[in-house]
């Protein structure tokens, strides 16, 4: 199928003199002359990403000679495409430029063979795409450009180009234009620093970054960007949330002529004022009772995943409740047993433990678990984009939980949900709703990438404080004393009544900076039995799956022995070192090993080396590393409030979706 769709590409674009030879590359390459690859002046290529199923053995002793550089983990075959390409190129004029997944650029596994291709001097440029670029694939992607033999004045040199925001979207297509193209060629032919975009580093400093090829390390969003004026697809942080907020007074102008009122901002997210307020187009008496079955279908197109290796697999736990988007996915080649096929546009629902509320609108086709339920509108009678909405509404969800089987693992029978009667709008009304609605999700998701975006920035931006400004190597004892945590007696009642005092443990640290509630507390005398650890200590989990995880103590507390904590020397800011331990989280899960349950021991922890700046230089950046944090914080706050008003919008007006509806639930 894939030599068949390249003749038609080939044909399509006015190409006719072409050879196109179907095969299997890595075990067996067509294009050879006599006992050795064939060698071509320029090679475009896409090859399959981290693909599984591959001969590691035969490549290990490759008798084309292409395991130049090493041999890839099983699991990750994309170095041995690169290393085929690499020998393909002819030794003078041979250059390509080949798309990769990010991962290649740092992924720990395959360091060695890609410091061995830095110091070899033949990768020339690593560019950065933007997001949705591909069919199907929402992924961002990198090219890297590679010659066999660099022009002189780029010998020893590689270009970095962040081109992430160079892209346009239009009528949910997203491509590049002639002007975004020409950018980045220019940055390519000039081959010099360019702030924000471009930049050129040399293999030695490449290769003192542990030769990770990440973007991120040497192109600083900007050159030297800060929380007030770094510039986001163009605009500034300011020009930003002006836009943040003309996005919510679009949604209010929209409730406006719905509701026949003024919606001023603090009642955007007013449940009672919506709950009161019913549009009069919103005709209760033209709504039908009608079984679920009778507008939406359970597709039930079954697939073995190595019948779809390459295709997009969505598990469960790709699914975040309350989001109607897929953010992440793995591949059909990584799962085994049977699976669901699923299309654009079709609702993944999690059938089983409904209570986790988990529904997502497929945007690309691909497989999913089969605890999932595919379901599809059926379009004469429910519109597609308003489904999704009927289906997290309260009512349906608490139905769904009420209709499931089983204990350890409730499941919902499609035999059972397909006769449940749920009461319909007509087509305009859904289509009314569903408007407003997706105007509110859209307003939610600009929130969400715009924190995501400000977070990478500040991240971009302590990498090139920490190339550029005055640093030194120390270990961590270094900066202040290591305390690790203990669990007061459990059968000393008195040393947890009464509950005044935090008592941490991994799992009360998550994506927030501070710890201000636990699952557990301990009293005076529990907090003074143990070791207690002062407000803004840094808190970093070392054992088991959540190893690396790191918060700091809003208040005077306890942890638990799962927990080292660094309490900071007077020249050293507790802000900037939660942020540097923040980023050795895979150096932590290296040291600790890997063992069933890794452990990373207070010596080990201590003696852990880092880039630390100087006491000077970090004073400067904690009021930048707060300005970061508090934008980001507004912006979780946006998103919250764009997802509440969502919510109680559906349910105000889709409460009568319940089949049997009473005063609670209304």
């Amino acid at each position: 199928m894939t030599s068949s769709i390249a003749r038609m590409n080939c044909f399509l674009h006015g190409i006719e003199n072409f050879q196109i030879l179907r095969g299997d590359t890595l075990s067996e390459p067509k294009f050879v002359e006599g006992d050795r690859l064939m060698r071509f002046d320029a090679c475009l290529a896409n090859p399959p990403y981290s693909i599984k199923q591959w001969d590691r053995d035969a490549f290990a002793s490759d008798p084309w000679g292409r395991n130049l550089y090493g041999t890839p983990p099983q699991g990750r075959a994309d170095y041995a495409f690169w290393q085929h390409i690499i020998a393909s190129l002819a030794r003078k004029t041979g250059r390509c430029a080949i798309l990769f997944p990010h991962g290649v650029l740092f992924r720990q596994e395959e360091a060695d063979m890609r410091r061995k291709l830095i110091a070899a001097d033949v990768i020339e440029c690593v560019l950065g795409l933007g997001p949705n670029l591909f069919y199907n694939s929402p992924m961002e992607a990198c090219i890297v450009i590679c010659r066999a033999t660099k022009p002189k004045g780029r010998k020893g040199r590689i270009l970095f180009v962040n081109a992430v925001n160079e892209v346009t979207r239009e009528r949910a297509q997203s491509f590049l234009t002639g002007d975004h193209i020409e950018h980045i060629a220019a940055a390519y032919r000039d081959f010099k620093e360019a702030p924000g975009f471009a930049r050129v580093a040399t293999v030695e400093e490449i290769l003192q970054q542990g030769g990770s090829l990440n973007i991120a390390l040497y192109v600083a969003a900007n050159g030297h960007p800060t929380a007030s004026n770094a510039a986001i697809n163009g605009f500034s942080v300011e020009e930003s949330l002006s836009a943040w907020l003309r996005s919510a007074s679009e949604v209010r102008n929209a409730l406006k002529s719905v509701l026949g009122k003024n919606i001023a901002p603090s009642e955007v997210t007013a449940a009672a004022t919506i709950n009161k307020t019913l549009p009069p187009w919103l005709k209760r008496n033209e709504w039908k009772r009608l079984p679920f079955g009778a507008f939406a279908d359970s597709v039930n197109e079954r697939v073995e995943p190595a019948n779809a290796a390459e295709e997009i697999y969505v598990g469960l736990d790709d699914i975040d409740p309350g989001s109607l988007h897929i953010r992440r996915w793995g591949k059909g080649s990584d799962v085994i047993g049977t699976k669901l096929r699923f299309r654009i546009g079709d609702i993944i629902f999690g059938r089983r433990r409904a209570y986790q509320r988990k529904l997502a609108v497929a945007e690309m086709e691909g497989i999913c678990s089969a605890h999932a339920m595919v379901v599809r509108a059926n379009p004469d009678l429910v519109l597609p984009e308003f489904l999704p909405f009927l289906m997290t509404s309260d009512n349906f969800m608490n139905r769904a939980v009420e209709i499931s089987v089983g204990s350890l693992s409730p499941t919902i029978n499609w035999t059972t949900l397909k006769n449940e009667e749920f009461t319909l709008p007509p087509l305009d009304q859904q289509r009314c709703i569903a408007g407003i609605l997706w105007a509110v999700d859209e307003v939610q998701q600009t929130y969400e990438l715009e924190r995501s975006r400000m977070f990478s920035m500040r991240q971009s931006w302590i990498h090139h404080i920490l190339r550029t400004g005055p640093v030194t190597k120390l270990c961590i004892r270094d900066l202040g004393e290591i305390i690790t945590g203990t669990t007061p007696r459990t059968n000393e009642p008195s040393y947890y009544e009464p509950p005044d005092y935090l008592f941490v443990s991994p799992a009360d640290i998550n994506e927030a900076r501070y710890v201000d509630e636990t699952e557990k507390r301990v009293s005076e005398l529990g907090l003074e039995s143990g070791r207690p650890i002062p407000c803004d200590s840094v808190m970093v989990v070392c054992i088991g799956s959540t190893i690396g995880k790191v918060a700091m103590a809003s208040k005077r507390c306890l942890t638990n022995q799962q927990i080292n904590t660094v309490i900071c020397k007077g020249e050293h800011s507790p802000l900037v070192v939660y942020h540097l331990l923040s980023s050795l989280r895979e150096e932590f899960r290296k040291a600790a090993g890997c063992t069933a349950i890794p452990i990373l021991n207070k010596g080990q922890f201590s003696s852990m080396r880092l880039t630390v700046p100087t006491p000077a230089l970090q004073k400067e950046m904690s009021q930048e590393l707060s300005n970061y944090e508090r934008t980001e914080h507004a912006s979780a706050l946006l998103a919250s409030s764009a997802k509440h008003l969502k919510e109680t919008i559906g349910n105000a007006w889709l409460w009568r979706l319940s089949p049997n509806p009473t005063p609670s639930s209304r």
